[in-house]
């Protein structure tokens, strides 16, 4: 290998490492969907009634509009997605968790992280129809794991550094459950609490200052 070939192969091995770097630097997880938008989404359907709907996709239960619609937070049960925990608008899936039985992947249907259930590792990113890999040590930091307390609740989904992070279900030794976003171990944003009597509430958490 000549002087010109070994020059080129050291600059691609500092450059390749920083590209991929910068990549991941400028790639969401999952679109970040801004407070408002989400304010929005709140303002229009909290007044809707919590309900189960049977469909050929499966059985859902959550919020459902006065013309027996899927609008809302919710919960459904399929045979081919596993149970997918989030927000529905007109019966279309707009985001959350779909947990199956080997993955689960957090985001829209379009952009979305897959974890594998089994190791609770990040597997890929999908964007606009494109596949990313991850880095080798995307996993030292992002996880997705089921955490058991002594009180007999458990939280299942996303962590960061060991923490509640991101997407996740909280369930509580009683039988209800809370889906939403976490931040450094804390409920952020908006989130809806269901109960065991078939009701529905949404509440909002405001991010605790550091």
């Amino acid at each position: 290998m000549n002087k010109r070939n070994i020059l080129l192969a050291i600059v691609f091995a500092i450059i390749a490492p920083l590209s991929l770097q910068a990549q991941f630097a400028r790639l969401d997880k999952y679109p970040q969907i801004p407070s408002h938008y989400d304010a929005t989404f709140v303002d229009y359907v909290k007044d809707f009634a919590s309900g189960v709907a049977k469909t050929s996709y499966g059985q859902y239960f959550g919020q459902i509009t006065r013309d027996k619609n899927i609008y809302g937070f919710g919960a459904y049960y399929t045979d081919q997605d596993g149970v997918i925990y989030g927000q529905y608008r007109l019966g279309d899936y707009l985001f959350g968790i779909k947990m199956g039985v080997r993955t689960a992947k957090v985001g829209t249907n379009d952009h979305y992280i897959c974890y594998d259930l089994t190791t609770g590792d990040p597997q890929y990113i999908i964007k606009d129809s494109a596949k990313y890999t991850l880095p080798a040590d995307y996993s030292k930091t992002y996880r997705f794991e089921s955490l058991n307390y002594q009180n007999g609740d458990k939280y299942v989904g996303e962590t960061v550094n060991g923490k509640r992070e991101g997407y996740g279900i909280y369930f509580y030794s009683n039988g209800n459950y809370y889906y939403g976003r976490y931040k450094n171990n804390e409920r952020s944003g908006f989130g809806a609490l269901f109960f065991t009597n078939n009701t529905i509430t949404i509440q909002y958490w405001k991010e605790k200052e550091k």
